[in-house]
Order: structure tokens, then C-alpha cells, then sequence
């Protein structure tokens, strides 16, 4: 497909669509940085399973229980 065909067709989807796309495109293009990058490495590994989940550690309830301990000290069992 044509550069601006693809353009014009992107254009004609929705503003939350169009987002979406660049979102994937930007994802996309880091990936294909990083495997330039570092070579033999396999893409889509532990850093992109992580970014994926990002909201759920920041936000799920059960996974955020123990941040309420972060300002407490903390001295290991002798």
C-alpha cells in the first residue's frame, strides 16, 4: 500500500483508533531499536511483559497491599 493511501486510511479512523495505531507504532519501532541494539537478544522480553503490565502493579489492589509498609523500617528475623 501506497505511503499516502495508508496515511488517508489512518486519517479516516477515529481519533481513539488513530492513538491506538501510534501507540502500536511506537511500541513497534522500540522494539525493533532495541533487537538492533542488542543483538541476539530476543524481543518482546521481561522489559515488555513488565511495561505491559505496568498499570496493574501500579494499581491492583493486590498488588500494592505491601507499599503501605514502604515507610516502615524494616529489620530481618535474627
Amino acid at each position: 500500500m501506497l505511503r499516502a493511501n495508508l496515511v488517508r486510511e489512518i486519517q479516516s479512523l477515529p481519533f481513539q483508533e488513530q492513538f491506538e495505531m501510534l501507540e502500536y507504532l511506537a511500541r513497534s519501532l522500540r522494539q525493533q531499536s532495541q533487537a538492533q541494539a542488542h543483538p541476539g537478544s530476543v524481543p518482546g522480553t521481561l522489559a515488555a511483559a513488565a511495561e505491559a503490565l505496568r498499570d496493574d502493579y501500579q494499581n491492583d489492589p493486590e498488588l500494592t497491599a505491601f507499599t503501605a509498609l514502604d515507610g516502615e523500617d524494616f529489620h530481618a528475623a535474627r
